[in-house]
């Protein structure tokens, strides 16, 4: 009876499911495209999906596929009330076209200076594609590029905003290229766009953005944005943490900006500055690194980022009379115990684990 229970239910809460999307596709051409987003009936806004950051090569590599016929994958749109379109993905693919068209526009509205082609690889298909703008083309090719067929799947999200970025979100995570810092920030930023900036502002404060030493990679993939959330998230709810961090951030998150947790943005601003401006003054560059024979070595470590601030965050007022030489070597030497090295490493984000350091971090600084 169980189990007969349980089918029912299931079956129940797919079918309701299932009633809350609608879905259609369609084949269309870049030129329909580049038609759609000059007449504002396609909507593209880079903040919604990763930065647009294709180098020229993957551009030119994907202009000289649709020249030679190469099926290029479907995008996809989320469609509104109107019938108007907005990319939910597809953002890299699209753009390309369009501004190697001379079409697209910057976030402010500006049209962008035509891309220019150049060698796609070591063997390119079309060596003399190199150095071509799409204006120099031929009638004959600049309409097979406008004609190339492209497919659409069409999400009809209705009123339902939530919708379009959960869509988002399942298409953009679990084994895909975006980090789920670049995530959150996309669906957020729809929802609380105040919050998304308040997080991006703090990662600018200078003793924290100096103290990460980033490589331009981890800048791209917003990195220092998904720290400022881990040690808000880990500071403010470490006990209700039970498994994978990056989900547990993303929830705490989205309960802030719900309005479902109480938080004060003043409040913890003034407190992250002042222990990041107390640990960059004491350790500078080397604050967030493990302490290995007697040197700091290797990059930034996590663990030692979560605890450390964290722990000196709890007690703010209780190392704030220590001078800046007397926290450096307290911070050292926690670096040192046993109790944190034996939480950290492979299998460190247990329960278990993840709470233990955290614990014994905040009551070694206080």
């Amino acid at each position: 009876m169980r189990g007969q229970r349980r089918t029912v239910d299931l079956d129940s809460e797919i079918a309701e499911g299932r009633n809350e999307i609608r879905t259609d596709k369609l084949d269309i051409s870049y030129g329909e495209l580049a038609n759609m987003y000059e007449n504002k009936e396609l909507i593209i806004r880079p903040e919604y999906q990763r930065l647009f950051r294709w180098s020229p090569t993957q551009k030119s590599r994907f202009v000289e596929s649709i020249l030679l016929g190469f099926p290029t994958p479907a995008i996809f749109v989320a469609e509104d009330q109107k019938g108007i379109w907005e990319l939910v993905d597809g953002l890299q693919r699209v753009s390309t076209v369009l501004e190697f068209m001379g079409v697209l526009c910057d976030a402010e509205g500006k049209k962008l200076p035509p891309s220019v082609l150049i060698k796609a690889g070591h063997r390119p298909r079309i060596a003399s594609i190199d150095g071509a703008k799409f204006g120099d083309l031929s009638l004959q090719v600049r309409l097979a590029i406008k004609r190339a067929g492209c497919r659409v799947e069409v999400i009809k999200t209705g009123s339902k905003e939530e919708m379009k970025y959960e869509v988002f979100e399942r298409l953009n995570t679990g084994g895909s290229e975006l980090t789920q810092q670049e995530v959150r920030n996309c669906i957020f930023r729809a929802t609380n766009p105040d919050f998304v900036e308040w997080i991006e502002s703090l990662a600018t404060f200078a003793p924290f953005h100096n103290s990460l030493c980033m490589s331009e990679l981890q800048e791209k993939t917003m990195y220092d944005r998904g720290l400022v959330l881990r040690y808000i998230t880990l500071k403010n709810a470490y006990r209700e943490f039970e498994h994978d961090v990056e989900p547990f951030i993303t929830d705490f998150v989205r309960d802030v900006v719900e309005g479902k947790r109480p938080f004060d943005k003043a409040v913890e601003e003034k407190l992250f500055k002042n222990t990041f401006r107390r640990v960059y003054d004491s350790l500078g560059e080397d604050a967030w690194r493990h302490w290995r024979g007697g040197h700091h070595r290797g990059g930034l470590s996590v663990y030692v980022f979560e605890t450390v601030s964290v722990g000196i965050a709890h007690n703010i007022d209780r190392t704030a009379n220590m001078t800046e030489k007397e926290l450096g070597k307290r911070i050292v030497s926690f670096k040192q115990q046993k109790k944190f090295e034996q939480n950290t490493g492979a299998g460190a984000n247990i329960k278990s684990r993840m709470l233990a350091r955290i614990e014994f971090a905040i009551k070694y600084f206080g």
